[in-house]
């Protein structure tokens, strides 16, 4: 294979080993080498040659492409980057492919398709030349002027089709040319007469007087005619025909999802308008007439006669036939079999099925622009196949051929390089790199005496959808529900109609469910009245109602959770509910506690059952969305790296600072931090004033205005005062750090423990937004604590206050705020919590931070709120585990000097935008909009496979490409992608899981970055 140059005049440059890792290695290292000597014409090539002079030929193989110096170190950084790149080739298949030449029917010609070919490429023209010398012997028009020339005029069929017939036949010897032969030839349609042609199971005479046949009877047909192409199977396809009005047929079947219909012009178009509404991609073709229906039929005898007398041959290339999907030779009945062409379904999806049966691995379109590409790839559906197509529309003809002889000729072990670079025997290059090896380390590594800066963990929730929990292994399961209410009716009468459970008194439960209140007031304040202003802060005496059976609690919750970034109106008080039951579970080690929450109160019957499903389930983070398909969904937690973006303190942000809780440790550091940086205005908001000690210092050491005046931010008319005599022009950065812990066991708490925690967190930042002067730009960051995601032991109330924090961020930015929740671990010197529960917490596994490393990493823009925190990873897991919970982190810490793996991780979103936006050659991801489908913003067929193609190296799996051009939006393919996931990738594994194992350990999947000084 390859047995000259390339039709571009490219040269070839191979690299090769046995490790892909060391083909990136030896990238970079030309790369670099050609950074150091001089340019020169023949560098290029002389590159190739040393290559093939000092690399021995390995398994793993990449090709780049080059014309000069420019182009080969654009190729070599791709490699070197584990990027694709149009100029470079990948394979590292074992065995010779096995070649199947692939002939289209009519539908994508156009006038002078072919001219480019005809001037560039000696073996084109000198087969169109004889392709048209065979026309004219016959009497027939010449097909050169509608395949190469430029008159403008009505062209007729037999001159069309004879010009796709000789441009595919010039195609064929092209790649013939370069040293690529075929071993089969399949046909479809029109094409099949081609096929049969370079097969040499006819003669061209034979052929020309086939072609000419077939497109003069179809002349005869009076009528107004059309074909459309469906992205979608047989059987859906011809529903839409029964629910067409007016004469349609099913033309042919070109795969699993793609399918061509044809009959009256009208009611093809009803058709194709039908599949768009359906969401089915389709498209009508340039065709005029009924191909391959019944409406020929009755032209079987103007076909015959102009049929020649002849028969087919057993050639010694294999033959294969659409029209009957096998292969085909002198037993077939020739006059009938093209009859049949003309008339009868073309069954290309068997007939690709029938060439891999013989052996066809490596599949090549001839044609001008691709047309079959997109049902091979269906079809055969295996990553180690080559499927390339010849020509296309917005390229020249020698560059798009290269590309395809060289993505081939890569997938070739035994092909022979040195036949395509001039002077390939020339000596080596002085001063090359050497091949790379790989590098094993046999000696231990010496132990660190110090330790390693610590490295903050940052992550955001994100709730991935999951498959619906597996039904219990026991026969029935006792579960008792705690609570009145419309939601605990509807799901006790779902448990009667249940096979797997039945409901029982709470002391014989084995799966308690406690329906929280209806508290849903979405003010944060009026909600922490309603939750302490109950006797029982909203949740049931729990020692009394767990049994000696009891294995869960779950609390079940309507709105508590932000699952959708669309989700509006999320409850305070059901957040804080939820918190505060996490926070409880650490007080009983023995049971696991789990949480549902629900869109509504008033579910359908079928979130009804998914719920019943999922509270015999493992306990875990759960909640169930959408109405008729209720989808359960997992908390899971994911890094924020990827998507965080620098906001560093400008003169702006810094011109007023308002911080409240300014006495505290954490409001001191961050009013050092922003004097650092040039702040003119800080004024320190707290109830008893900061000490005048440090007062003083602060204004003696900056030059700014520092001030710090008493005030009790829960108080509207002291707030009020205070704002009047400080607030100037409003403030341009507030940072909310007030807040009090207290520790209580839930037998202890009380409403007024519940109001007094939350009432300066949560009321305060409430108040604040709505009386102190802020400026339109004004950043607002709220203090809020890891302990209100997964809670806290003895620490129900302060869970609960950080709960309904965040979702008060959350409601400041639906406002039109630019709010975010810093959900905080553990702080160096002090913080909110403090004595005895700093080393209560400390022992589970939190590890105080550096406060300047924590100020700076919270001035990022991430796309939620953030959690960062520093950890004892080990210590953590343990404590988790200990108390029956999932661990919400997987350990991810790698030994000191080492590098995690997880580090170069990114999110699947991040991923999939990244590869769509290569597809579609944009500068970068960040102007992709989710929300658009994949056809609006430019995917065809084409672009489609591609991307298929890069989804399956980098995250493991992809969707039919039938579901991308069926109007399948960027955020639909992202959770596709995560709820079809079956398995490891197939490159470097992106971080992200879904979470849709079960049991509990799937609920808090985890990935952690570091943000080192």
């Amino acid at each position: 294979m390859l047995t000259h140059g390339l039709p571009d005049e490219r040269i070839p440059v191979l690299l090769s080993s046995h490790d892909p890792e060391l083909i990136r290695r030896d990238a970079a290292a030309i790369a670099d080498y050609l950074s150091r000597v001089p340019d020169s014409a023949g560098l290029t090539a002389a590159v190739a040659s040393t290559l093939l002079r000092l690399r021995r030929l390995r398994r793993h193989r990449a090709v780049v492409r080059a014309a000069d110096s420019t182009e080969l170190v654009a190729g070599l950084s791709a490699i070197a980057n584990g990027e694709e790149h149009e100029l470079v080739s990948y394979s590292a298949r074992t065995t010779p492919p096995r070649v199947a030449f692939v002939f289209p029917g009519q539908g994508n010609q156009w006038q002078a398709m072919g001219a480019g070919a005809y001037q560039r490429l000696p073996a084109y023209r000198e087969a169109a030349d004889r392709c048209a010398q065979a026309f004219a012997s016959a009497g027939f028009a010449s097909p050169l002027p509608y395949l190469v020339g430029d008159e403008q005029r009505n062209w007729s069929r037999p001159e069309i089709q004879g010009a796709q017939f000789t441009h595919a036949v010039s195609l064929a010897e092209a790649w013939r040319s370069r040293g690529v032969v075929p071993d089969i030839t399949i046909g479809h349609s029109l094409g099949e007469v081609a096929a049969a042609y370079v097969a040499e199971a006819i003669a061209l005479p034979d052929a020309v007087a086939l072609v000419v046949a077939r497109a003069s009877v179809v002349d005869q047909l009076t009528g107004h005619y059309a074909m459309a192409v469906l992205g979608t199977g047989l059987d859906i396809a011809e529903s839409l025909l029964a629910e067409t009005p007016g004469w349609l047929e099913v033309s042919a079947v070109n795969g699993p999802s793609s399918t061509v219909v044809a009959g009256d012009r009208d009611a093809v178009a009803a058709a194709v308008a039908l599949a768009q509404q359906r969401g089915i991609f389709s498209q009508q073709l340039s065709v005029d007439y009924p191909g391959h229906t019944s409406a020929l039929r009755p032209l079987r005898s103007s076909l015959a006669e102009l049929t020649p007398k002849s028969t087919l041959r057993d050639a010694p290339v294999r033959f294969i036939g659409s029209t009957l999907g096998t292969e085909l030779g002198e037993a077939t009945d020739f006059s009938g079999y093209w009859y049949e062409n003309l008339c009868g379904t073309v069954r290309f999806d068997l007939a690709v099925q029938h060439a891999r049966g013989c052996g066809a691995d490596a599949f090549v379109e001839l044609s001008a622009h691709p047309s079959l590409l997109y049902p091979l790839g269906d079809i055969v559906d295996d990553d180690s196949a080559v499927i390339v197509g010849s020509g296309h529309r917005d390229r020249s003809i020698t560059d798009s051929l290269s590309a395809s002889i060289t993505a081939l000729a890569t997938a070739d072990p035994g092909c022979r390089w040195a036949d395509a670079i001039p002077a390939a025997d020339r000596p080596a290059l002085r001063g090359f790199p050497n091949a790379p090896m790989r590098a094993v380390h046999l000696w231990a590594a010496p132990q660190r005496v110090t330790e390693a800066a610590p490295a903050l963990t940052v992550a955001v929730e994100d709730w991935q959808p999951a498959a619906r929990p597996d039904a219990p292994s026991a026969s029935s399961l006792d579960i008792a529900f705690v609570g009145a209410g419309t939601l605990a009716q509807r799901l006790l009468e779902t448990i009667a109609a249940h096979g797997g459970c039945r409901a029982v008194p709470p002391d014989e439960a084995q799966i308690l469910v406690i329906a929280a209140p209806e508290l849903d007031p979405l003010d944060p304040a009026s909600a922490i009245e309603r939750i302490a202003d109950r006797p029982d802060v909203g949740l049931p005496d729990y020692p009394a109602l767990i049994g000696p059976r009891c294995r869960a609690v779950w609390l079940l919750t309507a709105g508590a959770e932000h699952v959708d970034r669309d989700d509006a109106n999320v409850s305070p008080a059901q957040a804080a509910l939820a918190a505060m039951h996490r926070s409880i579970g650490f007080e009983f080690p023995d049971q696991a506690f789990g949480h549902l929450d629900l869109e509504h109160r008033d579910p359908d019957p079928a979130t009804a059952g998914l719920a019943i499903d999922v509270l015999l389930g493992e306990a875990a983070e759960v909640a169930v969305r959408g109405a008729g398909s209720p989808r359960r969904h997992v908390r899971t937690f994911r890094a924020c790296r990827q998507s965080a973006t620098p906001r560093p303190l400008d003169t702006a942000a810094l011109d007023n600072v308002v911080i409240t809780g300014g006495s505290g440790a954490i409001g001191l550091q961050y009013a050092r931090y922003c004097l650092e940086r040039g702040a003119r205005t800080v004024t320190l908001l707290s109830r008893h004033g900061v000490d005048q000690t440090m007062l003083r210092e602060l204004v003696a050491q900056y030059d700014a205005k520092v001030s710090a005046p008493q005030c009790d931010i829960t108080d509207r008319d002291a707030l009020a005062a205070v704002a009047a005599e400080y607030a100037g022009s409003g403030a341009s950065l507030l940072i909310h750090t007030a807040g009090i812990a207290q520790a209580r066991s839930q037998s202890d708490l009380s409403g007024a423990d519940v109001a007094a925690v939350c009432a300066a967190k949560v009321r305060g930042l409430a108040l604040l937004a709505d009386v102190w002067p802020l400026r339109p730009d004004c950043r607002i960051l709220a203090c809020s604590s890891v302990f209100g995601v997964w809670g806290g032991h003895h620490h129900a109330a302060y869970a609960a206050s950080n709960r309904m924090l965040d979702v008060l961020a959350a409601q400041l930015r639906a406002a039109g705020r630019d709010c975010t929740a810093i959900r905080w671990g553990l702080w160096q010197g002090a913080g909110v919590v403090v004595g005895t529960e700093i080393t209560r917490t400390e022992r589970s596994g939190l590890v105080a931070m550096d406060p300047q490393r924590a100020i700076e990493a919270s001035l990022y823009r991430y796309d939620g709120d953030p959690l960062i925190f520093d950890a004892d990873f080990e210590r953590l897991a343990v404590f988790f585990e200990s108390q029956g919970m999932p661990m919400p982190f997987s350990d991810a810490r790698t030994g000191e000097g080492e590098e995690s793996d997880t580090a170069t991780q990114k999110p699947l979103a991040d991923i999939v935008r990244a590869e769509l936006a290569a597809t579609l050659h944009l500068g970068d991801s960040l102007s992709i909009d989710p929300g658009a489908s994949l056809i609006d913003l430019g995917v065809d067929s084409l672009l489609a496979l591609d991307l298929r193609k890069r989804l399956r190296r980098t995250v493991g799996n992809s969707v039919p490409v039938s579901r991308m051009l069926g109007g399948i939006t960027v955020t639909e393919l992202i959770d596709a992608l995560r709820a079809d996931a079956t398995g490891a990738p197939a490159a470097k594994p992106s971080f992200e899981r879904a979470g849709a194992a079960s049991g509990a350990h799937h609920s808090t999947l985890a990935m952690l970055e570091r943000l080192d000084s």
